[in-house]
């Protein structure tokens, strides 16, 4: 018989927890001029960064030929990844594709073109993976396109339709208690009420790491071995919205999310959602609302959550001939409350 060869020592826990590539994954849907400006800013940070060990990837995928100029990408970062689909795939879709692509990453960092980085994240984020081995994903802190710091201490909840990042970046995954706030105008009538500045975070210190339940993928980095162990972003959540509180759902079962302010990037927000049309945007948003809920919850909370639906579109339509100001066109408001109205009933499945 042979011998047996020798076995290869064990690494260290120092070394198992060394964060040696980072990889970003950039998913563009007609907006290659943003791409074009956040691969840019990540260009800077690397430039920049204090961490000349790490080994940064950048993964552009554009759904749809528009969506990236590869010449322009390539004078920014020579050796990136540029992956071009013929369509629009959807999000979840295009971001397991560059995370398939992203060979030998410990991190993938998920950004949205709108996106952009500053000071140092990258080294901000292998630190902070490096300190926390039970963390599946860390969230770099978001903060407004405007320039200037944020404010610190106590702030006030951006109300429903005009969300800042303070208010939109960090969640509580949804429960029928926050579906009924949300559904029958609660947070309208009161949208730094106590209940929604908890499901917030609103009250945590921002300037500080904790866990949370949710975090918004426009930046999110998630541990390659987690992201590979829940099977990445469920791909039939599609064009967009709602991949991410799922991937966080079942992130849960691989360590924790960590919000990690010493990374931060600046975002826009709502580009997608805009180009669409609220009248195309709400139907898909309540559709894939639909499917995490079948996936997350019991068939009673899928029941009562669809007669929630259905109130809620009621009482939009109810009050919209009352309201003085809307941010957008009452007819398209109507269309979009009518059009979720029919999927609450089954009546349609959600426009694409």
């Amino acid at each position: 018989m042979s011998a047996r060869p020798p076995a290869t020592p064990p690494r260290s826990a120092a070394d198992s927890a060394k964060i040696g590539t980072i990889a970003a994954v950039l998913v563009s849907w007609r907006d290659a001029d943003e791409l074009e400006e956040a691969v840019r800013s990540l260009a800077a940070c690397r430039a920049g960064s204090a961490r000349r060990d790490l080994n940064i990837l950048v993964i552009a995928v554009g759904n749809g030929r528009e969506s990236v100029r590869e010449e322009r990408i390539r004078a920014l970062w020579p050796d990136a990844v540029i992956l071009v689909n013929p369509e629009n795939r959807g999000l979840g879709p295009a971001a397991n594709q560059g995370a398939a692509a992203a060979k030998g990453a410990d991190v993938l960092l998920f950004l949205n073109p709108d996106t952009r980085g500053e000071g140092d994240p990258f080294a901000a984020i292998a630190q902070g993976f490096e300190e926390h081995p039970e963390a599946a994903a860390l969230a770099p802190r978001l903060v407004d396109t405007a320039p200037g710091e944020p404010p610190v201490g106590r702030r006030p909840l951006a109300p429903p339709g005009n969300e800042d990042q303070f208010t939109f970046q960090l969640r509580r995954l949804p429960r029928l208690a926050s579906d009924a706030r949300e559904l029958l105008l609660g947070e309208h009538l009161r949208p730094d009420g106590a209940r929604r500045r908890y499901a917030r975070y609103a009250d945590e210190n921002r300037e500080r790491p904790f866990a949370v339940e949710q975090a918004a993928a426009a930046a999110l980095a998630v541990r390659r071995r987690a992201f590979d162990s829940v099977g990445g972003f469920d791909e039939s959540f599609v064009p967009a919205w709602f991949e991410d509180v799922d991937l966080c759902a079942r992130l849960a079962a691989e360590g924790s999310i960590l919000y990690w302010p010493a990374a931060r990037f600046r975002h826009a927000g709502g580009v997608s959602s805009a180009r669409l049309g609220y009248d195309r945007f709400l139907p898909i948003l309540y559709r894939n609302s639909l499917r995490y809920r079948r996936k997350h919850y019991s068939r009673p909370a899928r029941a009562a959550y669809r007669a929630l639906l259905v109130v809620g579109m009621l009482l939009r339509l109810a009050a919209l001939p009352l309201r003085r100001e809307v941010p957008r066109s009452k007819a398209g408001a109507a269309r979009a409350y009518a059009a979720v109205l029919m999927l609450a009933f089954g009546l349609r499945r959600g426009s694409r």
